[in-house]
């Protein structure tokens, strides 16, 4: 299982990587809000590497891991916050 879980992090990490590829590159405002959207989900697809990483291959303290990884998703949320409220804001 633990496989299983290593193959889907890693997946989970590529993509948001590739999101935030497909997100950049526009001007403007627009570009800029994109942007920090995209950031947030790349943050947030390394936190669930690094919860497995931490977990699984450096048999870390579960309540360490666990605070770090919750770190890393409200960080990402407050980046993809901050970029819909700067899209928003601008009509």
């Amino acid at each position: 299982m633990e496989n299983v879980t290593i193959f889907f992090d890693i997946l989970i990490a590529l993509l948001s990587i590739w999101v935030l590829y497909k997100l950049i590159g526009f001007g403007g405002l627009i570009g800029k809000s994109l942007a920090s959207v995209g950031y947030g989900i790349v943050i947030i697809g390394v936190s669930q590497f690094i919860e497995t990483f931490g977990l699984i291959m450096l048999n870390t303290n579960i309540i360490t891991v666990e605070v770090i990884h919750r770190l890393f998703l409200t960080i990402g949320f407050i980046f993809i916050a901050w970029g819909f409220k700067n899209l928003m804001e601008k009509k």
